[in-house]
């Protein structure tokens, strides 16, 4: 009965999805208490490649408990050569528990090959500093940066400067959004930070400011480059 029961399932799971109606995979996967059905539900949507079908993986390759389930859909991802899902798959590649989903996670990072970068730029007038300081070190970093990259460097920047005891300190708190094919973001942030002795006129604090601009966007880039796998 037990057996019968589990092929039900499968053949559940496995029916064509309907135009009224969520993909029944992605209930399975997303729901079932059942660990063989999410695993075969991962196997299924790794046939079918929809924009649901990914997202579902993905939350899977980030949130399952269950081992099997993550190397299922880590594998379907890898199957479906799912780009949107790049940092999904980087990070189970780096810190997944499972040698196993690790493994699969970094073979299928290999199938998609190298990834390119879009840097935009940042308001304010130290804006594109920031913005080119980021791309400068991820080129550094042997990474490629191009007009339509597969993923979007959105970076935000704040510079302040403060007198206190006689001293002046200028610095830029920096950040950026990674975004990637699925409109799904991560963060990164930095500061960077200099005191000078004395007090510094208006005029001259260019200078100084333009130094910690540069060393929050280098330490962007290097902190990107890292989660990206560059070493």
């Amino acid at each position: 009965m037990a057996r019968l029961l589990a092929a039900l399932l499968v053949v559940a799971i496995a029916a064509p999805v309907r135009a009224e109606g969520s993909d029944p995979a992605v209930t399975a996967l997303r729901r079932d208490a059942s660990l063989k059905v999410r695993t075969q539900a991962a196997i299924v949507l790794g046939q079918r490649g929809s924009p649901e079908a990914v997202a579902a993986l993905r939350e899977a390759v980030a949130g399952d408990q269950a081992p099997a389930v993550r190397l299922a859909a880590v594998s379907a991802l890898g199957r479906l050569m799912a780009r949107g899902a790049r940092l999904t798959l980087q990070a189970a590649a780096q810190a997944d528990p499972e040698e196993a989903v690790r493994a699969a996670a970094g073979r299928a990072l290999v199938a998609l090959g190298p990834v390119s970068l879009t840097v935009e730029e940042a308001g304010g007038p130290f804006g594109p500093r920031l913005g080119a300081a980021v791309a400068a070190q991820l080129r550094e970093r042997g990474l490629t940066v191009a007009e339509q990259g597969e993923l979007k460097v959105r970076p935000k920047l704040v510079v302040a400067t403060s007198e206190a005891g006689g001293r002046t300190t200028f610095e830029a708190r920096a950040s950026l959004a990674v975004i990637d094919g699925d409109g799904r973001i991560d963060l990164l942030e930095t500061q960077a930070r200099a005191a000078v002795n004395g007090a510094v006129a208006e005029a001259r604090r260019g200078p100084y400011l333009q130094k910690v601009v540069d060393a929050a966007g280098k330490g962007l880039g290097d902190d990107l480059a890292n989660k990206l796998g560059r070493r």
